[in-house]
């Protein structure tokens, strides 16, 4: 759980720097870095309980 949340504020960082990097304003990069924060984090828990349902 905690790598998936670790590579999850990896993502939502790069994405709010390159966000600001385009030249969007401050609070539109940190909302692209929560969402794709948030994205990452269910994609990644979609991931993990689908490959330990079969267990």
């Amino acid at each position: 759980m905690l790598v998936i949340v670790l590579f999850g504020a990896l993502v939502g960082v790069v994405a709010a720097l390159l966000s600001n990097a385009a030249g969007f304003g401050l609070p539109t990069a940190i909302l692209t870095g929560g969402s794709a924060f948030t994205a990452t984090v269910v994609l990644q828990l979609a991931i993990l309980h689908f490959v330990l349902a079969d267990q």
